[in-house]
């Protein structure tokens, strides 16, 4: 198995990361640009495979700079199936209210148009639930409900 902080790569070679948990078969990552991810221990190897670099990818000038300017914004190309699975466990109520707040921000445009990383980026914003925790609770969807609908009434209330 993996220990904490220890740097990982997919064997695909396509993404790695630190470990920040091991659960069982599971091991969450928090990839350079600060998403995280879960895979099962067997698609994770402590050897970068061929080719690859600390992020996981080939080397580019694009790379570099995202490296010196670490992210904890989910990008279209950060997301996999479990990022869609997360977002379909979020109540719809949630999503509703979600959408409600970031529309009648300024310049924000419509929710509804906003790609899975753009959505899973405004439901942690908004709700000030990190996409980690949403993760935690996506075999209790009842549970993430509240914890989401706290903060938007604490929101709505300040």
């Amino acid at each position: 198995m993996f220990s904490v902080g220890q740097r990982v790569w997919h064997i695909g070679g396509q993404r790695s990361g630190k470990v920040l948990e091991c659960d069982g078969d599971r091991v969450f990552i928090m990839q350079d640009n600060g998403a995280e991810l879960d895979y099962r221990a067997s698609d994770l190897t402590a050897t970068p495979p061929p080719g690859a670099t600390r992020s996981g990818a080939a080397p580019t000038d694009t790379m570099k700079v995202a490296q010196a300017v670490p992210s904890r914004r989910l990008t279209p190309r950060d997301i996999t199936p479990a990022h869609l699975r997360v977002l379909a466990i979020v109540p719809a109520r949630t999503l509703q209210a979600v959408a409600a707040v970031f529309e009648r921000q300024p310049g924000a445009g419509k929710f509804s148009a906003l790609d899975v990383a753009g959505k899973l980026n405004a439901i942690a914003d908004i709700t000030a639930v990190p996409y980690r925790m949403m993760c935690a609770y996506s075999d209790r969807p009842g549970e993430l409900g509240l914890l989401m609908g706290k903060a938007l009434a604490d929101r709505r209330l300040s």
